[in-house]
């Protein structure tokens, strides 16, 4: 008996802060079908049914299903929790005429958790079993459509990338440093003539290769210069070259606030120009609507990226969770001997220090590493951040659901069509009336999604509407004007919706 007791006081003790995590029993389950594509689908048409509202009886099966998980007082205690729509009062709303929301959501703190999402999101890309021409077609969408809406840069997209250029780059690599002028070129005025003869002098062959290497290395031009007009992404921002000077081996390039001389290892990538199309300019040119607010967003897209603004704004939320257990669990005294207590000089913030923490176990779990000698993803978070965290303990498959629906979209022909015209309206202004309606002639019959983000003035939030379209179609008059005027293939005659 003493024997017996000794092992099951050992037993008490490991499991009894574990007992209290009462919703982490049931919590995967609950998560696996509230994330599921059919309840996800399921939602937003009941809800495009009755005018944005949820029906009564999808509302009943919902109360029904929760008693069912936390007992018949389930309704008493914690019936607030049921109502899911967002309180519309004083946010910003779309154009009452061009978009019908039928669900809204926030988005809180952009300005640090869109990057720490991106930062997951493109870990698991890359520590996956994606290919790498499906990596290439994830980071293109990230930069024409995912990287402006979400107000992620370019430039800050690339910066791993640099650092790693940086640190196994050669000292002799690092000999101009980038510079950047207001537009006065003072210093280096050599002609373009010169540069191009010089250029030409230095074409590199087999042969030459060889004996360069073997005579003289330094003298080897081993990089190909960028022709002149060509779209680029520098750690200054998005320029257009000018011209690649062979006296020092600089660029020289346009930069929105000016012109810059740069070494090429300032030169991050080439960026593919917008294509123009003849169709969108001639219905932007009959178009007189716009949008509200000069900072809005407006897009359209397939089922796909309908479920990946769902999955996001779920990871979105759950790094605010995170963050907020983060800052709290320091100073709540019930949770003084539960918790791992953090280490840290005077001076350090420890709540930021905590949270830091936790996103390394998401890089653990992403990267296969959960079962290691500090225990269970689930364990670990528990003695982090309490049992309070309990929704974070499905973060890798949430990770999984949401690179699925950005690989899906990435090899979606309509919606590559889709990117492209969100670019173009993107550069010169949204047209709401005309971008539907060559997202009609775009569409092929699928069914439709508009997505409209705006942002909450003096805050660091945003809030994004949906509207389910189903098929859209497009006007029968005007589309037969528009087919005598536009030269290739002809858009369907259908109705508007």
């Amino acid at each position: 008996r003493d024997r017996l007791n000794r092992h099951w006081k050992e037993l008490a003790e490991m499991n009894y802060y574990k007992s209290l995590d009462h919703r982490g029993l049931t919590w995967r389950t609950i998560d696996k079908r509230a994330t599921s594509t059919r309840t996800l689908l399921a939602e937003i048409k009941d809800r495009a049914t009755n005018g944005g509202k949820e029906s009564n009886q999808s509302f009943t099966a919902r109360k029904e299903k929760a008693k069912e998980e936390h007992g018949s007082f389930y309704e008493i205690t914690m019936g607030n929790s049921l109502c899911h729509d967002l309180d519309l009062n004083g946010l910003p709303l779309p154009h009452p005429t061009i978009f019908t929301p039928h669900m809204s959501f926030k988005y809180e703190n952009n300005s640090w958790v869109q990057r720490d999402a991106y930062r997951i999101l493109s870990f698991a890309l890359e520590r996956g079993t994606t290919s790498p021409a499906d990596k290439d077609r994830c980071h293109r969408l990230w930069r024409d459509l995912l990287g402006p809406l979400f107000g992620i840069p370019l430039s800050w997209m690339q910066k791993p990338a640099v650092a790693y250029q940086e640190s196994t780059a050669a000292p002799s690599d690092i000999e101009h440093p980038a510079v950047v002028s207001n537009g006065e070129d003072n210093s280096h005025d050599e002609d373009e003539e010169s540069d191009e003869e010089d250029l030409g002098k230095n074409v590199v062959t087999e042969e030459l290769r060889n004996s360069r290497r073997n005579n003289d290395k330094s003298n080897l031009m081993d990089h190909h210069p960028l022709p002149a007009g060509t779209l680029v992404s520098t750690l200054y921002g998005e320029g257009s070259v000018v011209r690649f000077r062979m006296s020092d081996k600089c660029y020289e390039i346009d930069l929105p606030f000016g012109k810059g001389y740069m070494n090429p290892k300032a030169v991050l990538c080439s960026v593919q120009r917008t294509e123009q199309s003849a169709y969108t300019n001639q219905l932007r040119a009959d178009d007189n609507t716009s949008l509200e607010r000069e900072d809005d967003f407006l897009c359209f897209g397939t089922q796909s990226l309908y479920l990946f603004f769902r999955l996001h704004q779920i990871l979105i939320r759950r790094l605010n969770i995170a963050k907020r257990i983060a800052y709290k669990v320091n100073d709540d005294a019930t949770l003084a001997t539960l918790v791992e207590q953090m280490q840290s000089d005077p001076n350090e913030d420890i709540g930021r220090k905590r949270y830091e923490t936790y996103l390394s176990l998401v890089y653990m779990l992403v990267d296969g590493g959960h079962n290691d000698a500090g225990g269970k993803y689930e364990d670990r978070v528990r003695y982090l951040l309490g049992h309070g965290g309990y929704e974070l303990a499905t973060m890798d498959k949430l990770i999984s659901h949401i690179l699925k629906n950005l690989q899906s979209i990435a090899h979606d022909e309509v919606m590559m069509n889709l990117v492209a015209l969100f670019r173009r309206h993107f550069e010169k202004g949204f047209r709401p009336e005309s971008f539907k309606q060559e997202v009609a002639y775009l569409s092929e019959g699928d069914n439709m999604f508009a997505f409209q983000l705006c942002h909450i003035p003096s805050s660091d939030n945003k809030v994004l509407h949906i509207e389910f379209l189903g098929v859209v179609y497009e006007n029968d008059d005007h589309s037969q004007n528009l087919v005598e005027h536009e030269p290739g293939p002809q858009p369907k005659r259908v109705r508007v919706r």
